[in-house]
């Protein structure tokens, strides 16, 4: 008995190859293709795609969360505005992120935001609120030179006005509800420096010639490249060169 088991657990691998060996070709050669093109759209953002944990915490505000992706935001924030409007409209704009961009210390500001969006429900002064996960939106966020956790604090005037930006940093440790609804109440925001940098959302260099998508992709790309496969690339550029 111990012979035949022996023998069968042998035979196994024989099987195995031989059933591989029969195989069609054109099946194989199916397979190999599908499994390569999953494992790289697995590392490809999908921009509309949004998380249903964001999407439960944006509904459960008091005051509506807008959740903000390469194609809406633009259209979302300044979609706000008319020229009839008799002012900018305020907009505060969350950069968070999860465990890959924000090393999972996002959790508290979060949580102290959506709090906020229910303590602004009753206010008619309160600003809009929207927020962009760099981990689903890193795209965005790299054309924005936006990183986690940040509140970017915009007067959205109707096109083509400029758009005022002031950004907001935050102790992760220690933000709450409280901190948020102090800074509307003292505005104390706009003793922040205006920011005029050329990674401006809409008035920026880059924006204005309309590089601000191709650039996000390029940075997402050297992000994701390992660094001996960004130094093999760098030395065969280095090499074209000479």
């Amino acid at each position: 008995m111990r012979f035949s088991i022996a023998s069968a657990l042998l035979a196994l691998p024989l099987l195995a190859s031989a059933s591989v060996e029969t195989q069609d070709p054109l099946t194989q050669a199916k397979d190999t293709a599908l499994h390569y093109y999953n494992l790289l759209t697995s590392y490809i953002p999908h921009y509309n795609t949004f998380h249903e944990a964001e999407a439960a915490a944006a509904r459960a505000g008091g005051r509506n969360i807008d959740i903000l992706s390469l194609s809406n935001w633009r259209s979302t924030l300044r979609g706000s505005v008319t020229a009839a409007s008799k002012g900018p409209e305020e907009w505060w704009v969350l950069i968070t992120g999860g465990n890959k961009t924000c090393w999972g210390h996002c959790d508290g500001v979060n949580k102290a935001f959506n709090e906020t969006a229910l303590l602004f429900k009753l206010d008619p002064t309160a600003p809009h609120l929207a927020y962009i996960n760099c981990d689903h939106q890193p795209i965005l966020c790299n054309s924005w030179a936006a990183g986690p956790p940040s509140l970017y604090i915009m007067e959205v005037t109707p096109e083509p006005a400029p758009v005022a930006i002031h950004i907001q940093g935050f102790n992760t440790s220690t933000v709450t509800a409280k901190d948020f609804v102090k800074i509307h109440a003292t505005q104390s925001w706009k003793e922040k420096p205006l920011y005029g940098g050329v990674f401006h959302p809409f008035d920026g260099q880059i924006a204005k010639l309309g590089l601000g998508v191709p650039i996000g992709w390029v940075l997402w790309c050297f992000n994701i490249l390992p660094n001996w496969l960004f130094m093999i690339l760098i030395s065969f550029a280095s090499r074209g060169f000479m």
